[in-house]
């Protein structure tokens, strides 16, 4: 057993109890987690600001491994030293490509039932476009450079969702937006099932994710998709999204040069193309559920395996 030490709580991931136990339990055949960082062969934490803010555990030369699934909190893609001849901080992210094992990785509780093929019915939805998402003072400062790409999205769907509120086409449910925008400033504290009242009511949902990243695939497209509400997405040549959904199902905005094109076409779709879109969008749902317990099970113990290898790699090193 290599005894591991949580420095922040990891909250959301495999090393959190209370996200999902049956991870955490696979993690406790191999790791065991102690309760002092004294105790610990490995330190494990979301950041290198955590790390950096625990100065004696670099200087007493402790083995480190930041293990994050959010873009933005860890940049790094290889390991790294924060000081010349102090330990190596080890890094698992979603640059290293040892998070997301594939496009679903931490979805399987969401495939459950299958998705009726009726589309039909929401052709009668009244509300065009919605878009349920946070300002970030208009993702004024959320730039993010990977690989001399900037793969922020936050500046991008915030212009977007502006454009389509000024125009009388898109309304806007999310905090931090400027006085009068938003029909919702907070979540509800029912926030999955308050999101699928609001979803049921329109036809199309703007719904990037933050970044752009390779199988970093999050609720937003599954959650317009269980709702019948066409997905406005961005793919981006890094995010793979295109490895499960075929091409014309989701409206890609990689394939609009502006906010005024994108909705001057969703204003002018036929019910035949929607109704085709949404369809698309249903069956790769519905083959998900379809999958058997195999990949699942593959898909979550590829993910931890490769934790538990790479704690081993650093111990022995």
């Amino acid at each position: 057993m290599i005894k591991v030490y949580k420095l922040d709580s990891l909250k959301y991931t495999p090393f959190d109890e209370n996200f999902i136990l049956n991870d955490y339990l696979f993690l406790n055949k191999s790791l065991k987690f102690v309760e002092q960082p004294k105790e610990a062969e490995i330190i494990i934490t979301s950041s290198e600001k955590h790390i950096l803010r625990n100065p004696d555990l670099v200087i007493r030369n402790k083995k480190f491994l930041i293990w994050t699934n959010e873009p933005r909190v860890s940049t790094k893609q290889k390991s790294f030293r924060l000081f010349h001849l102090f330990s190596k901080i080890h890094v698992m992210n979603v640059y290293t490509k040892s998070v997301f094992v594939n496009q679903v990785t931490y979805q399987k509780k969401r495939f459950q039932n299958s998705l009726p093929l009726n589309p039909k019915a929401n052709l009668n939805k009244n509300k065009e476009c919605v878009a349920l998402m946070s300002f970030y003072e208009g993702g004024k400062h959320s730039k993010l450079i990977i690989n001399s790409k900037n793969v922020d999205l936050i500046k991008l769907r915030s212009e977007i969702a502006l454009f389509g509120y000024k125009h009388g086409f898109l309304e806007i449910y999310g905090k931090g937006w400027p006085n009068g925008i938003s029909k919702e400033d907070s979540r509800n504290k029912n926030w999955v099932e308050r999101k699928k009242e609001i979803l049921s009511k329109y036809r199309f949902n703007l719904c990037f994710e933050n970044t752009i990243a390779e199988n970093y695939i999050t609720e937003k497209i599954w959650d317009s998709i269980e709702n019948y509400c066409l997905p406005i997405y961005y793919a981006g040549e890094d995010n793979s999204i295109y490895k499960i959904f075929p091409k014309n199902s989701f409206v890609d905005y990689a394939e609009f040069n502006t906010p005024e094109e994108l909705f001057h076409y969703l204003k002018k779709i036929s019910d035949i193309e929607y109704k085709s879109r949404l369809e698309k969008c249903i069956f790769v749902y519905n083959n998900f559920i379809e999958k058997p317990k195999s990949f699942w099970k593959e898909t979550k113990s590829t993910q931890l395996n490769m934790i538990i290898d790479k704690c081993k790699f650093i111990v022995s090193n």
